[in-house]
């Protein structure tokens, strides 16, 4: 039976909406200052936002109205250097501030430094103690270009830390766990999780036990990770991706406003060819309470009410389905669709089956530049990735197994994707 792959009705709009959904609580609240153009962390505390730069700048903590975005304080952190600050928590009595940045991962003087709330709230220059740390299973500290030894994030959870490594080269994460009073610790594994990208930030909630995550994919396409009910000894345990609908994005901070509310910022991003720049923002953000209830048993009826015609309802006939265009020349080769100036079109995407090779066709109607194409799983989850090169209309050659997967394909200012089945 030749089948002719297109959106697959009302299931695949249900998957479709719930591996998007973020996307649509997603607001831009403005620019963030100059000041603090590579912000990497941020808090909420005292009615206000906390900040502060990554490697290279001042050991200052910038504290950010949250409906201007101007500056109210900067907090100088006195006794203690900015080596790479990469993410900032806290807990009820202090700021803790993860100096733990390590993109080629020679780095040995990993570090989270520690500030009294009460000192902060009371004075622009404050004191740090400080917390050492080395990661239990790094045998190897040679500088071999991006490693999978960096960390942008962390949370703290009772009397413990628990970093989130950024891993460059394998796009996943690990939880590692120690103290949170200053010494020098070995810190543990306390779970990890493979292809999900680049994780930039994270934020704990107590009350409701829900860890949320923040980080973008290789070609800056940011997405939120969610934890219900945080198992402190397997962290991944239950997550939950989803994409916020951006590109050329660099989200870095993440923090909890409410029970259901968050902001996020971004770093200034820019490149060359093509020109893209892509100023430091902060974003609001909502991730709905999930309810989990208990299903119900459903009733037996004591007569159940034969069927007319069984033989039908068993083998209902298949309807029929269009077969792809051929090539009049060539009857063994389908016909890619053309790419039309329609106001209509612009912006579609049709994928198909050619049934003789089995192979799989995208056309994409735009006259904007396609800075790169995913395939994601029904789950979220990255299964290849063209970055160089990209065409409006092609093969897409990667071999998949069968199931329902989506295309996206990156525009410089939005994404369009679309489903298929693979048989």
């Amino acid at each position: 039976m030749k089948i002719f792959v297109q959106q697959l009705g009302l299931i695949l709009f249900f998957l479709s909406t719930a591996s998007l959904a973020a996307q649509e609580n997603v607001e831009t609240v403005g620019e963030l200052p100059n000041e603090v153009f590579e912000t990497s962390g941020l808090i909420y505390f005292n009615g206000h936002l906390i900040t502060h730069n990554d490697s290279g700048n001042e050991a200052v903590l910038y504290e950010l109205d949250t409906l201007t975005l101007s500056i109210q304080r900067r907090v100088n952190v006195t006794n203690i250097i900015n080596v790479d600050w990469e993410a900032i928590s806290q807990d009820d009595e202090y700021i803790y501030i993860g100096d733990f940045g390590n993109n080629v991962g020679s780095r040995t003087n990993l570090a989270v430094h520690v500030i009294s709330k009460e000192e902060y709230l009371n004075s622009n220059t404050v004191s740090a103690t400080t917390i050492n740390f080395s990661y239990e299973d790094q045998q190897n500290f040679d500088n071999n270009g991006n490693s999978d030894w960096d960390a942008e994030a962390f949370f703290v959870i009772d009397d413990r830390i628990v970093v989130l490594t950024k891993q460059w080269q394998s796009l996943g994460s690990v939880a590692y766990e120690f103290p949170k009073f200053p010494g020098t610790y070995m810190a543990s594994r306390v779970g990890a999780i493979e292809d999900i990208g680049l994780i930039t930030d994270a934020t704990y909630d107590v009350e409701s036990n829900r860890l949320v995550v923040i980080g973008y994919s290789s070609i800056l396409s940011p997405f939120v990770g969610v934890v219900e009910s945080l198992n402190f000894n397997s962290v991944f345990e239950g997550y939950e991706q989803q994409s916020l609908g951006l590109n050329f994005v660099q989200a870095e901070g993440i923090t909890q406003t409410g029970t259901e509310s968050y902001f996020f910022s971004s770093e200034y991003y820019s490149r060359q060819t093509p020109t893209i720049v892509s100023s430091s923002r902060l974003f609001s953000l909502q991730i709905p309470v999930v309810v989990t209830e208990e299903p119900e048993e459903p009733e037996t009826p004591e007569n159940p009410e034969e069927t007319e015609n069984p033989e039908e309802t068993e083998n209902p006939e298949e309807p029929d389905t269009p077969e792809a265009p051929q090539d009049p020349e060539n009857p063994e080769s389908p016909v890619l669709p053309e790419i039309t100036e329609d106001a209509d079109q612009d912006g579609k995407l049709i994928i198909y089956r050619d049934n003789n090779s089995s192979h799989y066709y995208y056309s994409i109607a735009t006259d904007k530049t396609v800075f790169g194409q995913v395939i994601y799983d029904v789950s979220g989850k990255e299964v290849w990735q063209n970055t160089e090169d990209v065409e409006k209309k092609g093969i897409i050659s990667h071999h998949l197994e069968s199931s329902i997967y989506y295309l996206t394909m990156f525009l410089e200012d939005g994404v369009i994707s679309t489903s298929f089945a693979v048989y």
